[in-house]
């Protein structure tokens, strides 16, 4: 049984197509395109339309029942009947005399003999064979389900290329299967817009641009809002490839844009549009494939919209977001934005990253006013802008740190960028009438092709940036794998000391200090010791640094004091009645509001009297040292607590502060005690401290006291107090009353 005996022996009970799914609402594009293209489920609607307006009798969509010969149509109509056999070849048995009008084609030359043979030029041949296997599979279909069919399709005439819509019922006649129907033939597709499709008359007057594009992407048709917004008219646009849109600055996108067409059915772009006039215009073009219903491409149709005010409002979010308004440059979010892409593309370039640190900033901003300072900024970001040239680009991305990121330079071209930049930055400017020095503290990090993530690439510019600073700043670092090993000991510090607290892991050692001139025992320094499970002893210049980093001092300097005042109140309970004790506080501690209370506090519940207890204070508090900082001093000395000067010498030392601050004791550092005798310098230095520190009734302490020739040349220059390991390390607290117990009586030669 062959398949239209199949179909013939189903029964049919329809007799209509179900009608159209869309509505008269339908969008321009919605309306458009099914028009254009006769999707196969809008032919029945569409057709009793059509033949309503152009009066065909309704019996004509009717398929008819019994076999008649066709209706007479008037050759002015575009419906011609039919009936023909064999699917797949298309043979006709009978077909109206107005398919010479519109196919070029007599009936004769399209229908079969009395010998039933096809001619020479069958109306098959009219299609291709594509067409007509698909045809032929979506009619078995449509009759496997009822009698009706409707299908579309494009022939090929002599007249040109002609879209038509089949409409049909399968009969038996002469006991062999026939299809019965008729023909819709819409006007021919040809170049000339005056010959289009009057359904193309509803784009023309669509108040959205809208262009037809081939399968070449070649324009065929523009309608008149295109016009209104490129300046081109339609006989201009005619013929012209997609890249003629296309304006002169965005022609890099034109090669993306054509390969959308064969890869995508659907798709939009934005890009900057040509218009003939030269006036920027910022457009977005969505396009469409067009199918017909037999499965092959129709045509691209596109429509334009003006996207530029929506554009220049994005950038002008963009800079709003991205750039830093004080000096113009990319903010943190903007440079951040800009790495990653330059990281994700630097597999065969070289980047370094220059983190700029200005020095100081905080006191100049201080000093001068907020105002000052941000004229400051913004003068320094002008000369960073004049001290790299080429592919680089340059943000601010915090108050006082600029970052640049320079792409395709070596690393010795970057690092003489960086030093050139420490030159450029430290010439003397005037803000405010007065002429100031700006220095900086630079670290570099550099990838080499590695394609280094960005935040990696921050962190080894953050870290170079701190050993700048660290050595003294004014100076270009780069990062090395040895900063990395030292970042991550200080990560395992930060992250095990805020456990060796409340673990019992931190103990406090006791150092003495005896007067140098008599031998016996004047005072103890609370020494700060952590004892890791693992690592072992952990020297405090291990961990001190990262204590005062992450501010965990803060809480380990209160333990410390409560330690002291305790061991001070063991002291006096097993004889020693006056033996002060001094502590060790930093800036970071004296940030803390609450100092002088929490401290008043201690005293007070250890009762310890405050004459006894000394705080040893660092040069960099006295040298950043605000009102807050000068008011706290004061308060503390009110207290009755003794004010030593640690580590003097060392940093940038200056008499002013022993007029400034109520210091009471000096003491002189390690580093100028350990070459005495031998070095002259040393001794010298050493020598004229002393001097001026009794000048100004001030106690001088030596530490790191360690030979015999040492204290001879201390005590020859009248130091008054010394301490080191020729008198005795530092001694634990569970120890430490047993172990002075007989310098009550034996003064320690």
């Amino acid at each position: 049984m062959d398949d239209w005996e199949r179909v013939l022996q189903r029964k049919h009970s329809a007799k209509h197509i179900p009608p159209c799914a869309t509505s008269d609402n339908c969008t321009i594009v919605e309306t458009f395109c099914p028009t254009v293209t006769w999707e196969a489920n809008l032919f029945g609607q569409h057709m009793e339309r059509e033949a309503s307006m152009r009066n065909v009798p309704r019996s004509l969509l009717d398929p008819p029942t019994v076999k008649a010969a066709p209706p007479e149509v008037s050759p002015g109509l575009d419906i011609i009947s039919f009936e023909r056999r064999n699917l797949k070849t298309w043979p006709m048995l009978s077909i109206d005399n107005a398919c010479k009008n519109k196919l070029g084609l007599s009936a004769a030359q399209l229908c079969t003999d009395a010998n039933q043979q096809q001619p020479p030029t069958a109306f098959a041949s009219l299609m291709d064979s594509d067409t007509r296997e698909h045809l032929h599979k979506v009619i078995q279909e449509q009759l496997q389900q009822q009698s009706l069919y409707l299908v579309s399709y494009t022939v090929n005439t002599a007249n040109g290329q002609l879209h038509l819509k089949e409409r049909g019922e399968l009969i038996v006649q002469d006991g062999q299967p026939v299809l019965r129907g008729y023909l819709l033939i819409d006007l021919p597709l040809t170049p000339e817009l005056g010959s289009w499709p009057v359904q193309f008359r509803d784009v023309e007057r669509s108040p959205r641009a809208v262009v037809i594009f081939n399968k070449n992407a070649h324009i065929e048709y523009v309608n008149p809002d295109f016009t209104r917004m490129t300046a081109y008219t339609a006989a201009e646009m005619h013929g012209q490839p997609i890249r003629q849109l296309i304006a002169a600055d965005a022609e890099s996108q034109a090669l993306d844009i054509e390969a959308h067409f064969n890869a995508r059915n659907n798709w939009q772009v934005e890009f900057n549009c040509r218009r003939k006039d030269q006036l920027p215009l910022r457009c977005l073009l969505s396009v469409s494939r067009r199918i017909s219903a037999c499965g092959r491409f129709t045509y691209y149709v596109g429509t334009y919209e003006d996207v530029g005010e929506h554009h220049n409002e994005q950038e002008n979010m963009d800079k709003l977001a991205f750039t830093d308004p004080l000096t113009g440059l990319d903010n943190r979010y903007g440079f951040f934005r800009e790495l990653e892409q330059h990281c994700a593309n630097s597999g065969r370039t070289v980047l370094g990253l220059l983190l700029v640190d200005i020095d100081n900033f905080k006191r100049i901003n201080d000093s001068m006013g907020n105002d000052a300072g941000d004229q400051l900024l913004a003068s320094l970001a002008e000369r960073l802008r004049s001290s790299v040239t080429g592919n680089c680009v340059m943000a601010r991305i915090a108050s006082n740190e600029f970052a640049i990121l320079l792409d395709g330079f070596s690393t010795r071209q970057c690092q003489a960028i960086g030093l050139q930049i420490l030159h450029t930055l430290e010439m003397p400017l005037t803000l405010d009438n007065q002429q100031i020095g700006v220095t900086a503290s630079i670290g570099l990090a550099i990838d080499t092709g590695t394609q280094t993530k960005p935040q990696a690439l921050m962190r080894h510019a953050g870290l170079a940036l701190h050993k700048a600073k660290a050595n003294g700043k004014n100076q270009l670092q780069t990062f090395t794998p040895e900063l990395h090993t030292a970042a991550d000991y200080k990560q395992f510090v930060e992250n095990n000391l805020r456990l060796a607290l409340g673990q019992d892991a931190l103990k406090v050692f006791y150092q003495p200090k005896f007067c140098l001139k008599r031998g016996r025992l004047v005072g103890l320094e609370a020494l700060l010791r952590w004892y890791h499970p693992q690592k072992g002893l952990i020297n405090p210049d291990q961990f001190i640094g990262v204590a005062e980093e992450t501010g965990m001092i803060v809480s380990i300097g209160k333990w410390v004091a409560r330690q002291a005042c305790k061991m001070s109140a063991q002291l006096r309970d097993a004889g020693f009645a006056d033996l002060p004790i001094a502590i060790n506080m930093s800036p970071r501690q004296f940030a803390d509001p609450d100092l002088v209370d929490c401290l008043k506090s201690i005293l007070m519940q250890e009762q310890m009297p405050a004459k006894l207890l000394e705080i040893e204070l660092t040069e960099n508090l006295l040298l950043e040292a605000t009102h807050s900082t000068h008011t706290q001093l004061a308060q503390l000395k009110q207290l009755g607590i003794t004010l030593a000067m640690d580590d003097f010498g060392t940093g940038y030392s200056s008499l002013s502060y022993l007029k400034k601050f109520p210091i009471d004791v000096i003491k002189i550092d390690r580093s100028f005690i350990k070459d005495i005798p031998q070095s002259k310098d040393d001794r010298e230095i050493t020598s004229a401290v002393i001097a001026m520190a009794h000048k100004l009734k001030l106690t001088v302490v030596a530490e790191g006291i360690e030979t015999q020739a040492q204290l001879k040349f201390l005590r020859d220059q009248r130091c008054d107090i010394g301490q080191g390991y020729l008198f005795d390390p530092p001694i634990s607290g569970s120890t430490l009353i047993t172990h002075l117990q007989h310098y009550t009586t034996t003064p320690k030669r």
